[in-house]
């Protein structure tokens, strides 16, 4: 597999990369680009916050958008005591691509949790802890139907 960073110069690079995006706003970014030393020391693939995106974006992949417009009435009436309604653009990906994208990155190998867990505030049990999706009841009710619904087609 490749590494996060052979898009980018380096893993240095890949790694400010990464620490601006997630330590600095826009603008601050955008003045440490434009500091003399980061100029003239650094010579970056990216030299602003939207050069950074760019790159950031192109690093990118996976399953692509498609948008369709969807009609939404509303519960107001026109001059005509019509119900209104407005047109929107709805964005979307298709989950179950986005799914096995996730599932096959290697960035997310160490930090995806695939099996539900019960977690509790101490030893004694007596008090549950809902912080993470996986945690919850519904994903223990999810995994227990996943298996049914592949065991069922299986075996029928």
């Amino acid at each position: 597999g490749k590494e996060p960073w052979e898009l980018l110069a380096d893993q240095e690079e890949w790694e400010l990369a990464e620490w601006l995006m997630k330590n600095l706003g826009q603008g601050h970014t955008n003045k440490f680009m434009n500091l003399l030393i980061t100029k003239n020391r650094s010579h970056l693939l990216f030299h602003n916050t939207q050069s950074s995106l760019q790159q950031v974006d192109s690093l990118l992949s996976g399953p692509g958008w498609t948008c369709e417009k969807v009609s939404v009435m509303g519960n107001l009436q026109d001059d005509n005591d019509q119900i209104r309604s407005e047109e929107y653009k709805l964005w979307m990906r298709n989950l179950v691509e986005i799914t096995k994208d996730l599932i096959g990155n290697p960035l997310f190998k160490d930090s995806t949790v695939y099996a539900p867990e019960r977690a509790y505030a101490d030893k004694s049990a007596q008090e549950r802890i809902f912080d993470d999706m996986w945690t919850a009841d519904w994903c223990w009710e999810k995994q227990v139907s996943c298996h049914m619904v592949q065991y069922l087609e299986n075996n029928t």
